[in-house]
């Protein structure tokens, strides 16, 4: 059983660039960016990061399809706010948008956590909402005490990440350099790409990039990502240095999905012409059976 009620969304200021605010309610806006035109897809960005890490994914498919993507609530332009920064109040604000720009059955591509509220979208709404799930390098399961499962790692590191370095803003801006260096491409960002990068980030609070953190890594989504992958085209993207485990994992519960290994973590912003192709490919040929 799907159930759930999304908070309720008012439409402002849609533009005909196809940029604006929508309201969520308490004093809330998202801001988003819609373009094109067709069959709808949602870019939900990871972690701290807002709407302008898809601009290469914009610029290819709003040729093809109507591309959304938005700053989720306390991140980038959207309005900071002390309550909601969980990845449950995250789908209620996406169902809200989704309601605003009057989209139905969305394809759905969720980057890292941004794939947590893309699982609690089909939680809530069940997977008849949607017509098919992107997954960019995430897990649905973020920690476990099961060796077989793909994890965001051990505990006790993951915890000395959230007790170390996600107290304050010098901190956050370390942690985000730290990941930027190791995990999210696979060659050396230049000086102005990892300004853009880090200010990305560092628009979000400190105090909400921990509480962010923290309901990552306790979400465990498993059921709805299952229940989505059976009923509807499932695609998941694996960074290439943790891709045994992790295709292991998802082949062992989600057996229909189809998996893409390559780049890391931020593959489609490092090799957006394999990612975009990849991705359309993808769609043409599996929307076209759903």
């Amino acid at each position: 059983m799907y159930a759930g009620n999304a908070t309720i969304a008012t439409f402002s200021t849609r533009s005909v660039t196809g940029a604006g605010r929508v309201s969520m309610g308490g004093g809330v806006e998202l801001s988003y960016l819609d373009r094109g035109k067709g069959q709808a897809i949602v870019f939900i960005p990871g972690w701290t990061f807002t709407k302008e890490i898809f601009a290469q994914q914009l610029d290819y498919f709003e040729t093809h399809y109507r591309v959304i993507t938005y700053d989720p609530r306390s991140q980038g332009t959207s309005t900071f706010t002390l309550e909601g920064n969980d990845y449950m109040t995250h789908a209620e604000d996406l169902a809200a948008l989704l309601r605003a720009l009057d989209v139905k059955n969305p394809i759905l591509v969720g980057w890292g956590s941004g794939a947590l509220t893309a699982w609690n979208f089909v939680k809530l709404h069940g997977p008849g909402a949607i017509a098919a799930n992107i997954i960019i390098d995430q897990s649905p399961k973020c920690i476990s005490n099961n060796d077989m499962d793909w994890t965001q790692g051990k505990v006790e590191d993951l915890g000395a990440a959230h007790t170390l370095f996600l107290r304050n803003k010098q901190g956050l801006a370390q942690y985000i350099k730290r990941c930027l260096e190791t995990k999210l491409t696979q060659r050396p960002l230049t000086f102005s790409e990892m300004s853009m990068l880090t200010t990305q980030c560092m628009s979000t609070n400190p105090l909400v990039a921990a509480q962010l953190y923290a309901c990552g890594m306790f979400t465990d989504v498993s059921a709805a990502a299952m229940a989505a992958c059976r009923l509807k085209p499932t695609l998941f993207y694996i960074a290439e240095q943790w891709s045994g485990r992790a295709t292991s994992f998802v082949r062992r519960i989600m057996p229909e999905a189809r998996i893409d290994v390559f780049g890391a973590h931020m593959m489609f912003w490092e090799y957006p012409d394999r990612f975009n192709h990849s991705l359309h490919r993808f769609l043409n040929l599996y929307l076209a059976k759903a």
